[in-house]
C-alpha cells in the first residue's frame, strides 16, 4: 500500500451483532424514538412503530430496497435542530387561497387538486405528496377545513369563504427537518462503544465542515480498534438554483475537504418506495445498501450488479457535470448511452487523488483485514516471543505470524476473493521488550476495471488482410 496505516493490537474492540462486514449504522431525524438510543433493524421492522416518520425512516427504506439480503442495520435517532420549511404555494386558478402550517415530520411535493368546487364540506380533492406522481383518493374537504397532508405534519386550512374551484392546483414543496452535526456526534458516541460498524451514514444534508467532524471522528475509531468511515450527503437544490450553479457549489465545498475514511453522496433525483411515491432525495441511502451488500473487495459502480432501479437522475443532470462532481471526489450516478437506467460510478472518498483510500472498496478491504489480523494478534498478547536469535526458539513470533496469516488467508480463500494475496512480516532486531512487536502487512488487492478502450479495425472478407486467411 502506499498509505501506510498503523494500527494498535491492544484495546478492546467493540461487540459486532453478528459480524462487522455490512453491519451500518444509521442516524438521522424521526418522529419517534430516543436521540441516541441504537435501535437494531432488519427488513421487517415496522419503521413506523419503532422511529415514526421523518428523514431517518426515508433513508432506511431505500437501504433496505438496495440492500440484497437482510442487512444489519442499527438506527439512531437524533433530534432537529433545524426545523423543516414549507414552501410558499403556488395557487393556479380561481378559487380560494388554502394555507399550510404545522411541524414538519418529513419531506414533501405537495400537489392539492380541487374535483368538486364549492365550500367545507361539499367541494372534493386529491392530494399527492410526490409531486403528482402517485395521487390519494378523491375525498372531501372536512367541515373544519383542515386537511392533513399523509404523514409530514403538514395542515392544509381551507377558508370557509369563498369557495374552492373545480380544476384549481395548489403545489408546495416541504424540505425535511436536519439535524446539527455536534447533535450527531453525540448521539452517536455511546452507540459506537457498544457496536462495532463498519459505516456511519449520516443522514441529511451535509457540508464541508461537517465532513471535517466526521473525519475526526473516524480517525478516533481507527485509533480506538473499531475502523469505520462514514458516508454523508450533500444538499439539495435550492429554490431558483440552477443545476449548473448547484453543480459549482459542490464543487467548492468539496474543494475544501479531505479525508480519506469519509464518503460523500451527491448524486440525488426521485426515489420510488414501495408504496409507489417518488420523492426527491439524495441517494445516499441507496449507496449504502448496494455497499453492505456487497463484497468488501467490490467497486459499488460494478455494472453487472444492475442499475440503481428505484431512482431517476434530474433531466438536465448531464456527464460532464458527473464527472467535475466525481472528480472532485464525491460518489455520484451516471448514465451510459445504450442502458436505460442510471448506474452508480465511482464509490469515491475525500482522500488525496494520489492516495490509495481514495475508493471504498479499498477502506473496507483494508479494514477487514486490520480487523481479522487484530483479533488473531491478541492470541499472542503476552506470550513469551522466544530468542529472536535462534529462529527455531522464536515460537512465541513464529505463532503470532502464522496466526496472522490464517487470518488474512480467509480473505484469500474466500469466494469471490476478497484479497489476491498478502505478505505478513516481522522484522528482525525489535526491541521488543521496550516497544512492543511491529508487525508488516502487505496487502494486495483484486484490482478494478475502471476504464475500457475499445479498438476496431475493418477488414474486407477474403482480402490479402482477414487474419483468417493469415
Amino acid at each position: 500500500m502506499g498509505d501506510v496505516l498503523e494500527y494498535l493490537v491492544d484495546g478492546v474492540s467493540g461487540l459486532a451483532p453478528g459480524g462487522v462486514e455490512g453491519v451500518c449504522m444509521v442516524t438521522g431525524v424521526c418522529s419517534l424514538g430516543t436521540p441516541g438510543q441504537p435501535y437494531l433493524l432488519g427488513k421487517s421492522s415496522n419503521l413506523e412503530t419503532i422511529l415514526g416518520v421523518g428523514p431517518l425512516c426515508d433513508r432506511l427504506r431505500d437501504l433496505f430496497a438496495a440492500g440484497g439480503q437482510n442487512p444489519i442495520v442499527i438506527a439512531v435517532p437524533v433530534a432537529a435542530s433545524t426545523a423543516g420549511v414549507i414552501g410558499a404555494i403556488a395557487h393556479t386558478g380561481e378559487g380560494a387561497e388554502v394555507t399550510a402550517d404545522g411541524t414538519v415530520l418529513a419531506a414533501a411535493q405537495v400537489v392539492m387538486t380541487v374535483i368538486l368546487g364549492g365550500e367545507r364540506n361539499e367541494a372534493t380533492y386529491t392530494l399527492s405528496v410526490d409531486g403528482g406522481d402517485s395521487t390519494g383518493p378523491v375525498r372531501t374537504v372536512p367541515v373544519d377545513g383542515l386537511i392533513a397532508v399523509g404523514s409530514t405534519g403538514v395542515v392544509i386550512t381551507v377558508p370557509e369563504e369563498p369557495d374552492l374551484a373545480a380544476g384549481d392546483v395548489y403545489v408546495f414543496d416541504v424540505s425535511e427537518p436536519a439535524p446539527s452535526i455536534t447533535d450527531v456526534m453525540t448521539a452517536i458516541e455511546q452507540p459506537l462503544s457498544i457496536y462495532d460498524v463498519e459505516m456511519v451514514y449520516v443522514v441529511g444534508a451535509s457540508d464541508a465542515t461537517d465532513w471535517a467532524a466526521m473525519g475526526a471522528k473516524a480517525d478516533t475509531l481507527w485509533n480506538a480498534h473499531r475502523p469505520a468511515f462514514f458516508l454523508a450527503e450533500t444538499r439539495m437544490q435550492e429554490d431558483g438554483e440552477t443545476l449548473d450553479e448547484w453543480v459549482t457549489a459542490m464543487l467548492g465545498e468539496a474543494a475544501g475537504a479531505s479525508h480519506r475514511f469519509v464518503a460523500v453522496c451527491a448524486a440525488f433525483g426521485e426515489v420510488s418506495d414501495q408504496t409507489g411515491k417518488r420523492l426527491t432525495r439524495n441517494f445516499a441511502g441507496l449507496a449504502a445498501g448496494r455497499i453492505v451488500s456487497m463484497p468488501v473487495m467490490r467497486a459499488m459502480g460494478r455494472v453487472r450488479d444492475g442499475g440503481i432501479s428505484q431512482a431517476a437522475l434530474p433531466g438536465l443532470f448531464t456527464e460532464t457535470m458527473q464527472q467535475q462532481l466525481e472528480s472532485s471526489g464525491l460518489i455520484t450516478a451516471r448514465r451510459y448511452a445504450g442502458l436505460d437506467a442510471a448506474y452508480w460510478g465511482d464509490a469515491r472518498t475525500l482522500a488525496d487523488d494520489t492516495s490509495d483510500y481514495r475508493y471504498i472498496e479499498t477502506v473496507r478491504t483494508v479494514f477487514k483485514a486490520v480487523r481479522k489480523a487484530r483479533i488473531a494478534a491478541l492470541k499472542s498478547m503476552y506470550d513469551e516471543a522466544g530468542d529472536p536469535m535462534l529462529e527455531a526458539a522464536a515460537t512465541g513470533l513464529s505463532y503470532l505470524k502464522a496466526n496472522i496469516e490464517n487470518a488474512l488467508n480467509t480473505m484469500r480463500a474466500a469466494v469471490p476473493k476478497e484479497l489476491a494475496d498478502f505478505i505478513v512480516t516481522i522484522p528482525q532486531g525489535q526491541d521488543i521488550v521496550n516497544n512492543g512487536v511491529a508487525v508488516e502487512m502487505q496487502l494486495i488487492g483484486i484490482p478494478i476495471i475502471r476504464q475500457i478502450k475499445l479498438y476496431a479495425s475493418y477488414i474486407y472478407a477474403g482480402s490479402q488482410f482477414d487474419p483468417r486467411l493469415q
